[in-house]
């Protein structure tokens, strides 16, 4: 236990930058501080979100149904979330091979990898548990029992769904093995398992049609993760028993699965790391710029990543997909669901905004650099100016938003119904916010890159620059959300001049970053 213990610690240290939070002087504590800041806002956010949720439970009198509606939720979110991170801890990491020759049982190397996992996640799962579970302490008849059983299941809530995701990248793993295009192939099951997740959780939304607003909620809760009904007091059980019984269910399922997945872990890490069995003989010696040919190398290495492309590719996907959606459904059907009554005016005032979310939440740049990995020095000794590197980097992300602003504009602007303004405020928009994320992910990897990764899970989805860029994007979409609130500033117009602004912002960064050496 000790041994599995220090494997955990180690990949603890790596996946947060502890060490160089206790460096004294060194220069990515502020960007740091940041990130930590953000995530504690995050974190916060989600507090009082469950909270108020559960008040809003025991205002309609369903007090009864906050432990229900708490672990289905938190599930739900578990599994969603673990398909982004799951194949790159278990399966494929840089690490397994110095690992594999430590004089530790692959047992203990298995087991440390799961904990780690089930560590992020039971995180996950006590943003939503503990202040539904305090509101549903503080507002039921409950004995010691009942409360000692509820906060004791936070514990293992994450289990069944962590083996779910889990089992979902080993299919991911295993099929894509038996193609040619093996990332293609795996991220088109990722992103049809996440269609699927979407799928279901549309559908439980929609099965509460019923008079009764309890049965209609159990219905929609019950439907989301269905274990969640042993949290009920509908049934013929008690509370207690149904979590005791969800307990076990947890353990066993997880046992199992840790058992069977032990068997041929190796297997499994070896096919993750596997390239394709196929070679393609033919070979081009056509002579390019040395910035097509460096935008070339830069779109084959983005392609290439598995792990790149499912998380820095979501939005785009998420944006061609809601306006498909709008495509094929009639704006009157859309704002009946959404309860918009003027859905076209609505639209028309925030579809630049909704497009600039999106692409904030795909920006490859904040992690392009750091990507390189141990192979910058390529890059770094070549007879290349700094400014061309960048700008096939920058390249490279401006395409990934190219594909979604083409889709999404042409749809928006062929369902809607927009004046002059709205249109240029269209266009325009989404392509400031795309140049400014740009700019300032590819600037803050430059000047806080990360070449010692071991997972491409580490600087994909939590390095300083991903998280610290997000938080600069999210400032920045919200700042014209609030001058409309609170100012009563025309949407339209802010909108407009607070993306002239960024672009500015993004052409000083720019002409900064480009003058500085790697």
């Amino acid at each position: 236990m000790s041994k599995i213990w220090i494997l955990i610690r180690a990949q603890l240290i790596n996946f947060f930058p502890i060490n160089e939070i206790k460096e004294p002087g060194n220069k990515k504590q502020s960007s740091i501080v940041i990130a930590s800041f953000g995530i504690i806002t995050l974190a916060i956010f989600f507090f009082v979100y469950n909270i108020i949720t559960a008040k809003t439970l025991v205002q309609l009198g369903q007090q009864e149904l906050i432990p229900a509606y708490m672990v289905s939720v938190s599930s739900f979110a578990i599994l969603f979330l673990t398909i982004f991170y799951s194949n790159g801890i278990l399966f494929g990491s840089r690490d397994m091979e110095n690992l594999l020759s430590l004089p530790v049982k692959s047992s203990d190397i298995i087991s440390s990898k799961f904990m780690f996992m089930y560590l992020l996640n039971f995180l996950i799962g006590l943003m939503f548990m503990l202040p539904g579970g305090i509101v549903w302490v503080l507002n039921g008849s409950l004995n010691a029992l009942q409360i000692i059983l509820y906060f004791t299941s936070i514990i293992f809530v994450p289990l069944i769904p962590m083996c779910i995701a889990a089992c979902m990248g080993i299919i991911i793993v295993v099929a894509s093995s038996l193609f040619k295009r093996k990332n293609v192939i795996a991220l088109i099951f990722s992103f049809a398992m996440i269609g699927i997740i979407g799928y279901i959780a549309v559908s439980a939304m929609k099965s509460g049609n019923e008079n009764s607003i309890g049965i209609m909620l159990s219905k929609q809760i019950t439907g989301l993760y269905p274990l969640s009904k042993l949290f009920m007091e509908y049934y013929n059980f008690p509370i207690y028993i149904g979590v005791g019984l969800f307990i076990v269910l947890s353990i066993v399922f997880f046992y199992i699965f840790a058992k069977v997945v032990s068997l041929k872990y190796g297997l499994l890490n070896t096919l993750a790391k596997t390239t394709s069995r196929y070679s393609d003989n033919k070979k081009s010696y056509n002579r390019k710029s040395i910035f097509l040919a460096l935008y070339k190398k830069e779109m084959g290495r983005f392609l290439s990543s598995y792990m790149a492309v499912l998380n820095a590719g979501l939005g785009v996907i998420l944006l061609c997909v809601f306006s498909i959606f709008l495509l094929f459904n009639s704006l009157q059907q859309i704002g009946e669901y959404s309860g918009i009554e003027n859905i076209n005016e609505y639209l028309s005032n925030f579809a630049p905004m909704c497009i600039a979310s999106m692409f904030l939440l795909s920006c490859p740049a904040a992690f392009s650099i750091s990507l390189e990995g141990k192979n910058v020095w390529i890059l770094q000794s070549s007879p290349i100016r700094v400014k061309t590197i960048l700008n096939s980097k920058i390249a490279v992300n401006l395409t990934l938003h190219l594909i979604g602003y083409i889709i999404s504009v042409f749809i928006f602007l062929v369902k809607l119904d927009m004046d002059i303004i709205q249109t240029i405020s269209l266009i325009i928009v989404p392509i400031c916010y795309s140049i400014f994320i740009t700019v300032i992910g590819i600037s803050l990897n430059k000047k806080f890159p990360n070449f010692e990764w071991e997972s491409e899970m580490m600087i994909v989805k939590q390095s300083m620059p991903v998280i610290v860029s997000a938080i600069i994007g999210m400032a920045a979409l919200v700042i014209p959300i609030l001058f409309h609130w609170f100012l009563h500033f025309s949407i339209v117009p802010t909108l407009l001049g607070v993306a002239l602004i960024l672009l500015v912002i993004a052409g000083g960064v720019y002409i900064k970053t480009c003058r500085l050496n790697f």
